[in-house]
């Protein structure tokens, strides 16, 4: 078929052909009988002429690409021969083309000069669109992380994103091994269900939810008998093998994701092969984490590391316990080797392994982990690409006891002679750490997607993918533990799949020589299944290795659930003269958790930009300037039981019964979410400053809240309806500028600012309740914090907790503090290059607005454990010691604060809410190239990494880490501070050698 040209128009057959593919009607695949040459050339920079290495290139209208070499070298194979054209793509650079003939059986010559640009406006985005799209034609903000632009080598996959876009929040959760991390994109948008934003790898839907818990499941006594930490699935996968992310924040661009998309998108590509010899890549790591103070000047670990202790060792006669916090050694070992056949139609390879093992700085405390990926291209003919992309990983976890444990060693270390062993002598406490808490989690992600272009200006593709996660929590106090001396164990088995099945068919349309449209059609389905088996027992006969069949008493359950989501979409851009576009699309979507009555569900989106810098009247010096502006609608599906009307089993005298459980509401949907926003992106002063700005307001209508029921009707539990409206309202500021740029030396800084007031506006008529660790009242923030106002803390006095501001309607004794998700991030970032390739780069993030209640300074308050915040008052208090308890309220010589928080009698959770801001340097990173050191290599690289190694916390908050949660980890909505500790600093050092 000959090319076609730009003033080609699809006639009707061709339209009703295309369609009829659409809709599944069968179009015979079968190799086009032309013959070929081969295409070879260099692509280098315009200005420096520089090699360009990673540079995509293509043949347009077909399905034949490589990547540049290190050399900028690359090889077209297999090229039908006629007039062809050539389309070069790498980062930092625009759009290359070049037109050549192709002269079969011959190789053709063909050198592109990429000329620079900082917008990448012709750089291809996935995530939001129908298929792929140019940046230029998006009208949504989508933020793009390289991995080649990012010096520190990031650990796992919560440190990547930490900190690297404005809108994107990832707040570590403790110090634990294996510990998650929460993601909010814009800030909480549901009360009910999950913030957490989808995850998609290679167009895979995979897990983005927290891994169960270890923990006892069947009664609240025993309920927190665990590490009380949560492992996250997005960490199963090795930011090594990631080429590139992109994140989309809110409903405007997540329309096409439909029910489930409401919080957002992140979408992860992994590295593929390119055309010639193996390129090999081995890289270690070797570090340690290290717990920097969170208690006082006199006791910076709360007792962790008492004192006396000096790195790790006592003064006097060693003993066991004089420390219960270490270094934790860490080590990585990975590599990769990238390739392709140099004949034939074409087939590329990425193979990859890494093994971790990382010790935390809990005694018990380690994570192992081996990874393996391998992804796999084939060109089958000119018109038909296969790429399978496959990874595995395996990972053990050891934890330590912590967080609200009566069991757990921190919460008895903590609490010193008032704890629940009556002791703080380390022999004694020592005996906790005789029980084991172990986590194994496999899991398999595999996906294959064939891209079928029979036309130059027709395309499909069809992903078909599988992520399954088999998880085993392990719980043993094993028989002669001190707190439980008949034993116990826990054994848990849980499965968790998701099938993802996904079409999407573009058509391209030329309706004048000015004017093009792209229509596009799809659909996709993602059905989730997990199954949990739990077997509890207590009570061995003897030492050993016990299973749970040889408890005295034991008790077993199962959960079974699956919940399919299922819709289809059209959607259709117009492009006028390449720097006009319009988008239009919509939606439609079933799930198995919605109400018999409730129907479909329809999403629209209307979005458009313009690229006012390819005006002709735009003088070439001013830059690049991109307008933009969308508006759309998302979901966040009910619970997978809000509709049905259930029971729960109970036992009576040996007969089996019935007890009402949900009352159900058969009419329940998902929430719905419109978010418009509205923004430019622009390089200027000759590419030295690139800004991003984005203004959005996001709307939650009917938003699932919990209902109370009428007890009298016999139905007392809770029941989520559609009854309430939230809303969001922001922007998003990003600069980075070059100060510097010269040979050897220059300097870029940049930095974001991130804001986000939320608003509940309508509870649909229901009373006002608590939700998520915080309140949900109209006129006042989602999830706030509530609790009791001390108005004169620092006063000699009796503490004045008369609410005189920011009063709850309901309840006018408490005081509404604020939200506890921040109102206000700020991040910077800063690299210096240096002679010889150097280069030191830092990244900081500030976080304030938010409030946070330390619920561990209560409980130890309470129980009148002698508390560094109230050391002052304890000769006060206590003039005989801790057993002459006066608890005298009104004692003149201590504040208002002192007599609220010291007094036990007096003390109350409410009152210990205090502002979240800090302040922490993200990562130093010093890289330092070594190839000249080390020869036959194509590259060699040392990273030398500090994490979190420096802060700044408001100093009302006295104790502990903003980024902690409690003892519902990752399910937590909020945040609060439990029995744990905080999340440690890590020092690491990396060397990578590519031949």
């Amino acid at each position: 078929m000959p090319p076609l040209t730009s003033y080609w128009r699809p006639r009707a057959s061709h339209i009703l052909a295309a369609v009829a593919i659409l809709l599944g009607l069968s179009l015979g695949v079968r190799p086009l009988a032309a013959q070929t040459g081969t295409v070879e050339g260099t692509v280098k920079a315009a200005v420096t002429g520089q090699p360009v290495a990673g540079a995509e290139v293509t043949i347009g209208g077909a399905n034949i690409g490589t990547r540049t070499g290190t050399d900028g070298r690359f090889s077209l194979l297999n090229v039908p021969a006629g007039p062809r054209e050539i389309r070069v793509l790498a980062i930092g650079y625009k759009l290359g083309t070049l037109r050549v003939t192709v002269t079969a059986d011959q190789t053709t010559p063909a050198d592109v000069a990429l000329t620079a640009s900082i917008l990448q406006l012709d750089a291809v985005v996935v995530t939001g669109t129908a298929g792929q799209a140019r940046v230029r034609e998006v009208g949504a903000s989508i933020a793009q992380l390289n991995l080649a632009q990012i010096k520190d080598p990031p650990a796992n996959m919560d440190q990547l994103l930490q900190a690297r876009a404005p809108g994107l929040s990832v707040m570590q959760t403790s110090g634990m091994a294996g510990e998650g991390a929460q993601i909010r994109l814009r800030g909480a948008v549901s009360v009910s269900q999950s913030n957490q934003p989808i995850v998609y790898i290679d167009g895979i839907r995979v897990r983005s939810e927290g891994y169960r818990r270890n923990r006892p499941p069947f009664d609240d006594s025993n309920g927190f008998r665990g590490g009380n930490y949560q492992a996250s699935p997005l960490n199963d996968i090795n930011p090594a093998d990631i080429e590139r992310v992109e994140i989309i924040r809110g409903a405007a661009a997540s329309t096409l994701y439909g029910t489930e998309a409401a919080a957002g998108v992140i979408q992860l590509f992994t590295k593929r092969g390119a055309s010639g010899a193996p390129r090999w890549t081995f890289e270690t790591g070797q570090g340690f984490a290290q717990l920097r103070p969170f208690g006082t000047d006199s006791v910076p670990y709360l007792n962790l590391r008492p004192t006396g202790d000096v790195n790790g060792q006592c003064h006097e006669a060693p003993v066991a316990g004089c420390s219960w916090i270490r270094n934790g050694y860490r080590q990585r070992f990975s590599g990769s080797v990238a390739g392709g056949s140099t004949g034939g139609r074409g087939f590329q390879y990425f193979i990859s392994a890494t093994s971790e093992n990382n010790d935390g700085v809990l005694p018990l405390d380690n994570e192992k982990k081996l990874s393996t990926r391998g992804n796999f291209t084939l060109n089958l003919f000119d018109n038909v690409r296969v790429d399978w992309n496959t990874s595995y990983s395996n990972t053990d976890l050891s934890n330590t006891p912590a967080g609200n444990n009566a069991h757990g060693l921190v919460l008895n270390v903590y609490r010193a002679e008032r704890n629940y062993r009556s002791s703080s002598d380390p022999r004694v406490i020592d005996s906790l750490l005789n029980q084991s808490l172990t986590t194994g989690i496999q899991r398999l992600i595999t996906g294959a997607t064939v891209t079928y272009t029979p036309l130059s200006w027709f395309s499909n593709r069809f992903t078909l993918g599988y992520d399954l996660a088999q998880q085993e929590n392990r719980n043993l106090r094993p028989f002669g533990f001190v707190a439980a001396p008949q034993g116990i164990l826990l054994d848990e088995q849980i499965r968790y799949s998701l099938l993802t099945a996904d079409y999407v068919g573009n058509i391209d349309f030329r309706l004048s020589p000015d004017l093009a449209s792209t229509f596009s059609v799809g659909g996709q389905a993602v059905t989730s299944d997990e199954v949990r088996t739990t077997a509890y027992g207590e009570g061995f006969p003897g030492p050993g290795q016990p299973v749970v069949s040889n408890a005295a008493v034991f008790v077993a359950s199962e959960s079974r659930l699956r919940v399919i989501n299922a819709g289809f979409f059209v959607q259709n851009v117009f492009k006028l003269r390449d720097r006009y576009f319009l988008t239009g699309g919509a939606r439609v979507d079933g799930n198995s958790a919605f109400g018999r009555a409730l129907g479909l569900q329809v999403y629209p989106k209307i979005s458009g930009s313009y690229v006012i810098s390819d005006e002709p009247f735009w003088p070439s010096a001013w830059g690049e300037v991109k307008l933009r502006g969308a508006l759309g609608w998302s979901g966040r599906a009910p619970g997978a039981f809000d509709a049905v009307r259930s029971w729960r089993p109970c036992t009576s005298s040996g007969q089996s019964c019935l007890l009402t459980g949900q009352v159900g509401d058969p009419l329940v949907g998902p929430e719905r979410t419109r978010e418009a926003e509205l923004g430019f992106d622009a390089a200027l002063l000759g590419d030295r400053l690139t800004i991003e700005v984005t203004w959005y307001h996001r709307l939650t209508t009917e938003a699932l809240f919990a209902v109370r029921q009428i007890p009298s009707l016999g139905w007392s539990f809770q029941q989520r309806s559609n009854v309430g409206s939230m809303s969001n309202t922001g922007i998003e500021l990003a600069l980075n500028g070059t100060v510097v740029n010269g040979p050897d030396w220059g300097l870029d800084i940049g930095g974001s600012v991130y804001t986000n007031h939320g608003l509940v506006r309508d509870l649909g008529g229901a009373v006002a309740f608590a939700a998520g660790g915080g309140w949900v009242e109209p006129g006042f923030p989602p999830m706030a914090a509530r609790g009791i106002v001390i108005n004169n803390p620092n006063d000699i006095a009796a503490p004045d907790t008369v609410c005189r501001s920011s009063c709850s309607r309901v309840n006018p004794l408490f005081h509404i503090f604020g939200p506890q998700q921040p109102t206000l991030i700020l991040g910077q970032q800063l690299t210096v290059h240096l002679p010889k390739g150097i280069t030191l780069s830092a990244r900081g993030e500030y976080q304030g607005g938010a409030w946070i209640q330390d619920g561990a300074s209560f409980n130890a308050l309470n129980r009148s454990v002698r508390w560094p915040t109230c050391a002052r008052t304890y000769p006060i208090l206590y003039p005989g010691g801790l057993t002459d308890s006066l608890h005298k309220a009104n004692i003149p010589q201590l504040t208002a604060r002192e007599r609220k928080e010291c007094v036990p009698t007096n003390n109350n959770v409410d009152t210990f809410w205090f502002p979240q801001d800090f302040w922490k340097l993200r990562d130093v990173t010093l890289t330092i190239p070594l190839g000249w050191a080390i020869r036959r290599v194509s590259s060699a690289t040392l990273s030398i990494t500090a994490q979190n190694y420096l802060k700044w916390i408001n100093k009302e908050l006295r104790l502990f880490d903003p980024e902690m949660v409690g003892r519902d980890a990752l399910d937590s909505q909020n945040r609060d501070i439990s029995e744990h500790i905080p999340p440690p600093a890590v020092i690491t050092a990396n060397l990578r050698v590519t031949f």
